[in-house]
């Protein structure tokens, strides 16, 4: 291979990893534009602002084209999406299990970043909540839908996809680990976009912790299902104590 291939080869190995790294921070800015633009036509006076809230259901844009770009990065590499999950039947039993323990401690290092970054920049453990009131409908399918959908989806890019491909081409996975875990916590800057600087900083902050911890045991483990279940779950159960539950007492 000469020199010219080598480089060109090396340019395309980074090109897709680069692209996806901020690739959903991008959609939900698109995302929450579509939403407002329904506002907008509904004549409602702070149309971003309206469509903040509805998160858990425009959510799922954000994953379509999330998965047509993974599709299309994996087909360049000759390989499958499904590969980024990689499903085993013989161990599905054990993923499940597995997913379960990860919920307690993953909730450790969310609530760790949510108190501390809280306190960093509001100077406060009781930061602002994330979830605001939506209609029963959409309430539901945050619930019962989204989650699962949100969850495969974010675990494959961040973990699947992004995390095992930037530790081959840094050769670190600290490395890998520092770069992907900014990306994936800076996707909570804009999900939901509203223009605070202390909103902004906190959801920042708050994520690290966890997407340190998220990607650092994934790259130990290489197990996406159990991720997958375990993120599908807390945020389900975020939409249900902070959308549903409040609403069904009304």
């Amino acid at each position: 291979m000469t020199d010219t291939q080598q480089r060109d080869a090396a340019v395309t190995a980074w090109r897709g990893p680069a692209v996806m790294l901020f690739a959903r921070a991008f959609l939900a800015v698109v995302a929450q534009a579509v939403v407002a633009v329904v506002f907008a036509v509904q004549s409602s006076p702070t149309p971003w602002r309206d469509a903040a809230p509805w998160l858990p259901v425009y959510g799922t844009l954000i994953d379509a084209g999330c998965l047509v770009l993974l599709w299309r990065l994996t087909c360049r590499e000759g390989t499958r999406l499904l590969d980024l999950v990689g499903f085993e039947r013989s161990r599905f039993v054990r993923d499940v299990l597995l997913g379960l323990v990860l919920v307690p401690l993953s909730l450790v290092f969310i609530f760790a970043g949510v108190y501390a970054a809280g306190w960093l920049v509001y100077g406060t453990l009781r930061p602002p909540y994330l979830y605001e009131a939506l209609p029963l409908p959409a309430a539901l399918y945050g619930v019962l839908v989204w989650p699962f959908i949100w969850g495969f989806t974010e675990q494959m890019t961040y973990n699947g996809y992004l995390a095992p491909r930037f530790q081959v081409l840094c050769r670190s996975t600290v490395l890998a680990v520092v770069i992907v875990a900014f990306a994936w916590s800076f996707q909570h800057v804009v999900m939901p976009l509203v223009f605070d600087a202390k909103f902004m900083a906190f959801r920042l902050l708050s994520a690290v912790p966890n997407t340190v911890f998220q990607i650092a045991l994934y790259l130990r483990l290489r197990r996406l299902i159990p991720f997958a279940i375990a993120h599908a779950l807390m945020d389900g159960a975020g939409v249900l104590v902070g959308v549903l539950l409040p609403l069904l007492r009304d």
